[in-house]
């Protein structure tokens, strides 16, 4: 694992800006280990700033006033997000909460350094802002996930995301649970559904695993309108 300084230096904005901030920015940032189903960040919690992940996965989600949980977007390795430093981003007036997918680590810049340096550097002030946009652009093709495609179509993506991300292979892993929860729908629902793909013979089902057995067939049904 490469030490702090070293994965700091990688963000492009490090060498914009002064040795005063480079030094305030290594001496605060941290690395930190979560559990899986740990929560990172909630509205409970304070600003969290700043984060890399350097291992495992993480979910970004809102929770709705009724309870829901809708998932925005994942974070894998090397990922960054802002979105958990309100504080620093006035103009983000939502709650977002992270969870630890897998067991993962984390770098940390803290939001307070972060607040500091980014209101007097341009360079890292318009690296925070394309980091925004960036996720909100995440958020927004989530939303249209939501509102304009059929339940099979959304497992169909995932299933063709996972196969892709996996170098073809064609087993995915993931429980009824966890894919609900990537779709934003409910275990029933999933349930239901993946039988009737089974039965029509696009997928084989097993314990924790989805395989795909008619991978053009899951082409076809996740760009059918």
């Amino acid at each position: 694992m490469d030490t702090v300084k070293n994965l700091i230096q990688k963000f492009r904005f490090f060498g914009k800006l002064s040795n005063d901030e480079q030094a305030a920015i290594i001496k605060s940032s941290v690395i930190k280990k979560y559990s899986k189903n740990q929560i990172l960040h909630d509205q409970n919690s304070e600003c969290l700033g700043l984060v890399m992940v350097l291992s495992g996965t993480v979910r970004v989600t809102m929770i709705s006033e009724n309870g829901r949980e809708v998932n925005l977007y994942k974070l894998g390795v090397g990922d960054v997000d802002v979105l958990a430093a309100s504080c620093v981003i006035h103009e983000v007036t939502f709650e977002t909460s992270i969870v630890a997918q897998q067991d993962c680590e984390i770098l940390v810049i803290p939001a307070s350094i972060i607040s500091n340096i980014e209101r007097e550097n341009i360079y890292l002030h318009s690296y925070i802002l394309e980091i925004v946009a960036d996720k909100f652009s995440e958020v927004m093709w989530t939303m249209q996930q939501i509102f304009f495609k059929r339940i099979d179509q959304r497992i169909a993506i995932f299933l063709l995301d996972e196969y892709v991300k996996n170098h073809k292979n064609l087993t995915i892993k993931v429980t009824q649970e966890e894919l609900a929860k990537d779709v934003n729908s409910a275990r029933e629902v999933i349930a239901r559904m993946l039988k009737r793909m089974s039965e029509d013979g696009y997928i084989e089902l097993s314990r924790g695993k989805i395989t795909i057995k008619d991978i053009d067939g899951i082409k076809k049904l996740a760009i059918t309108d």
